[in-house]
């Protein structure tokens, strides 16, 4: 009790003391930790409500079953006989197809409703909690009608829609009008996807979305009492081997499998950031320990023990980091408010899916782990000074140059030695990482790379400056060789300063590579071709469009001028090896196209041959990285007809159609294993000498009133897929700014205190006859050399980090491969603004240099 109480009192009488009369300091190490952990409990905040809010979804989605049939995660449906298969089963009490897809607002407001299709006349409603308001509907009216549909309350009052309102939709089929007959309550079902929702019944929705005869799922309900799992064991015998049996909770699972590479991307550039913090929270703590070194001495002398002083300093860091981590966990939570949509938007590209986010999640375990995040982070910052606090020599104080003594004083070489003994645990981390695919090994590969750079800061600002020196000299004279030597003076706290610099710019710069090596990537993959492209102006969640009627192929054909018009399909999340790829059809002319040819690896001209034959199928060099697959591999497809078993004859690089990895193959093939004749994209060739806006004019005019499509050029189709990469990534933005902010705070408030704590050596310069100007040039021209020190070393490493991110954690998390491109612009303004800022926190800090009587500086020493 009384050691608390004499901590107390010294927390009291020396820390509080110290940080009134320096509340910059104060923010600095409150803002460094707390931005750190304000990114992370963000992030945090937003992986967790996703999850959480698609789980419910889910649970509504599924109603009272206890098992569901489904074939991977996509949409293209299987035979419906299989839910025929499923009542036979002695404990199945009863199942229901259902069927999903998208209907587009056909209006400017861009929104999108998922459509679910239930068989009506059963007991479905029932058990998806699907209750209208003002009543019963009319059943015989509703089923005979199949253009009768079901809105959400919330929807019906956003748009002004009443009962026995006809609303126009785009479809697969094309623009359709609905008949409202009947508005859903706020329970079960209708309250997914933000309202977003539309109910029809089973078969109406089956020939509305193209498909016939299947559905995309069936859910089993058994009685309370029943064991699922020997259900579930004869229903997988007897269904196709395609079809997976599984419980509703599981396919949440594989959702938080496939999302969660994503998260782990987020989290590893958050702990970034909060290393960032960390290193801010270690040169201010130190700086405080430099300033008040000679009343700690004091307390030595007068008694007080050395494991005391130790004690105080730490006590301070984690007073100061549990602050700073509640600040930031309050941040977080704003910034969790702001940046929700973003990143859900972001998922939805990458993924192409829908994440409707409804309500936050953050539990006190959350709470817990950040602030002790910020707590850790915190206290190890605080370990090296409050050592040298506790080791402090009363006389050695008494010395004039003493706070270059408490500086770091290990010589280059040593500090050399442990850089590299660093950037080799680096290197070994790697190759951990490369061998287990484990991004955790990445991000500890970063962390130690950021280490190293911390360690190897001082050499490098030796260096630099001892090369600088001369030139100094006679550039800038007197005030050169002044600013020269007190940078020489103190390795340490110079190589520190420039590496926290570094690491601001870093990860401005990392984050930018990333994004821009997905931009480009995807821009030299691209391999739509021909003079116009034709799709649905609806997504179906990301950048890839609702697919369209196979039909509208034959009416395009007719149209005057048009030579050959070629297919692309991409089906979405499908099952391979616990893989989430994309299967892609094409048609045989779209093959020979020379932007595909380019992209192949492995296979040549014969894999295409193969291919258009229907004979094989060419894989993404991504898949075949992940499943280790060759030419002349065999792969079993999950299909709605059972597995097709098919050889790879061909490697393509980099294909952008899925994340996990694309399969392509004949757009016929596609169509007998998968039933499905829909296309995402009609490329559209045009005969010699025939005028492109005319063929524009005549599709649209031959399609108008049946089918809502935009139909733009091959390099306004680039254009809007790049647009869709740069959505993916503006929540990055956010990010960056907060980086900078924060950092930047940092770098201005350690040069600006750090000059003036040499007002002492200022204050002879003055009294020797030094004007003004010679001083505050002097000043300026060591923050400057400093700041563009960092510049430099943080362009070094940024290339390090994103090389990392891009080609290694990036696909090991995501799954595209990407080629790397570094941010030039963005490394050469992040230059231009460290400079600057260095520039102004050392003319400011010479201002008040200047303002001090020259006797006062003096008399501080």
């Amino acid at each position: 009790m009384l050691r608390g109480t004499h901590m107390l009192r010294l927390l009291r009488s020396v820390s509080l003391r110290d940080y009134r009369a320096a509340p910059m300091r104060l923010a600095l190490m409150v803002g460094g930790i707390a931005a750190g952990v304000a990114l992370i409990a963000a992030l945090g905040i937003i992986n967790a409500s996703v999850l959480s809010n698609f789980r419910a979804s889910l649970e509504r989605a599924a109603g009272k079953a206890a098992l569901q049939v489904v074939l991977g995660t996509g949409e293209v449906g299987f035979e419906e006989s299989a839910l025929a298969t499923v009542r036979k089963d002695p404990q199945v009490q009863n199942a229901f197809g259902l069927v999903r897809g998208w209907l587009a607002a056909t209006d400017d407001s861009g929104d999108t409703l998922q459509l679910f299709g239930v068989d009506l006349t059963t007991e479905a409603m029932d058990s998806y909690d699907v209750r209208t308001t003002g009543g019963e509907i009319d059943e015989l009216e509703f089923l005979n009608d199949p253009s009768s549909v079901l809105l959400t309350e919330e929807y019906a009052k956003r748009r002004g829609v009443a009962v026995d309102d006809r609303v126009e939709f785009a479809t697969p089929k094309g623009l359709q009008r609905l008949r409202v007959r009947g508005l859903l309550r706020a329970e079960g079902l209708a309250t997914i996807f933000g309202g977003n929702l539309a109910v029809m019944d089973l078969p109406a929705a089956q020939r509305l979305l193209g498909k016939e005869e299947r559905v995309d799922q069936v859910d089993v309900l058994l009685p309370v009492e029943a064991d699922v799992a020997p259900v579930r064991d004869r229903l997988a015998a007897a269904l196709p081997s395609s079809l997976s049996v599984i419980r509703p909770a599981l396919r949440g699972e594989r959702f938080e499998r496939v999302i969660g590479a994503f998260q782990a991307m987020l989290d590893g550039l958050s702990l970034l950031c909060l290393l960032a913090g960390v290193f801010i929270v270690y040169n201010t703590t130190a700086t405080a320990v430099m300033q008040r070194a000679r009343d700690l001495a004091i307390m030595l002398v007068v008694g007080a023990e050395r494991r005391r002083i130790f004690l105080l300093v730490l006590t301070e860091a984690a007073i100061l980091g549990l602050v700073a981590s509640v600040v930031g966990v309050l941040i977080g939570l704003g910034m969790a408010r702001l940046l929700l949509t973003l990143v859900a938007q972001s998922m939805g590209v990458v993924y192409q899916t829908r994440f409707a986010v409804e309500s936050y999640t953050l539990t006190w375990g959350q709470i817990a782990w950040y602030c002790a995040l910020g707590l850790g982070g915190s206290v190890a910052a605080a370990l090296v000074p409050a050592r040298k606090a506790s080791r402090l020599d009363p006389l050695e104080l008494m010395r004039p140059d003493f706070r270059e003594r408490l500086a770091i004083t290990a010589p280059n070489a040593k500090l050399v030695a442990a850089g590299a003994a660093v950037l080799g645990l680096t290197l070994v981390a790697l190759r951990v990482e490369l061998a287990r695919r484990s991004v955790s090994w990445g991000n500890l590969a970063a962390s130690l790379l950021w280490i190293a750079v911390m360690v190897l800061a001082i050499p490098f600002m030796s260096g630099l400056i001892r090369t600088l020196q001369l030139t100094f000299q006679r550039v800038a004279g007197l005030e050169g060789r002044v600013a020269m030597e007190s940078l020489a003076r103190s390795p340490g706290r110079t190589g520190v300063t420039a590496a926290v610099i570094a690491f601001s710019l870093t990860l401005s710069v990392t984050v930018s590579s990333v994004a821009l090596s997905f931009r480009e990537s995807e821009r030299n993959w691209f391999i739509l071709t021909g003079d116009l492209v034709v799709s649905s102006v609806a997504t179906e969640g990301g950048w890839l469009e609702t697919p369209l009627n196979g039909a509208v192929e034959e009416e395009l054909r007719a149209i005057p001028g048009v030579a050959r018009v070629e297919t692309y399909r991409a089906l979405q999340g499908q099952q391979l090896r616990n893989s989430r790829i994309a299967v892609v059809a094409l048609s045989p002319g779209f093959a020979e196209t020379p932007q595909l040819r380019r992209q192949l690896l492995a296979g040549g001209d014969r894999a295409v041959i193969e291919m258009q034959g229907g004979r094989g199928v060419i894989v993404s060099d991504n898949l075949a990285d992940r499943l280790g697959l060759d030419v002349g591999a065999t792969l079993d497809l999950p299909t709605p007809l059972g597995t097709d078993r098919v050889p790879v004859v061909g490697i393509i690089a980099g294909d952008y159609s899925g994340d996990q990895g694309s399969v392509l193959m004949d757009r016929s093939r596609f169509a007998a294993s998968w039933g499905d004749t829909q296309v995402s994209h009609f490329n559209v060739f045009l005969a010699p000498d025939t005028d492109l806006d005319a063929t524009r004019q005549a599709i649209a005019r031959s399609l108008r009133g049946r089918y809502m499509v935009k139909i733009l050029t091959v390099p306004q189709t680039l254009a809007y897929h790049q647009a869709m990469v740069d959505r993916a990534f503006v929540f990055t933005y956010a990010i960056q700014l907060l980086v900078i902010a924060v950092t930047l705070a940092g770098i201005f408030d350690l040069l600006t205190t750090q000059i003036i704590e040499r007002r002492g050596e200022i204050g002879i310069f003055r009294a020797i006859g030094a004007e003004g100007k010679q001083v505050s040039r002097a000043i300026q021209l060591e923050a400057l050399v400093i700041g563009v020190g960092g510049a430099l070393l943080g362009i070094v490493l940024a290339i390090g980090t994103s090389l990392l991110w891009v080609l290694v954690n990036f696909r090991i998390l995501i799954g595209y491969v990407l080629e790397y491109h570094f941010p030039m612009l963005m490394a050469g303004w992040s230059i231009i603004l460290a400079a600057l800022v260095a520039a102004m926190a050392g003319r400011l800090a010479g201002r008040k240099a200047l303002r001090e009587p020259v006797l006062d500086s003096l008399r501080y020493e």
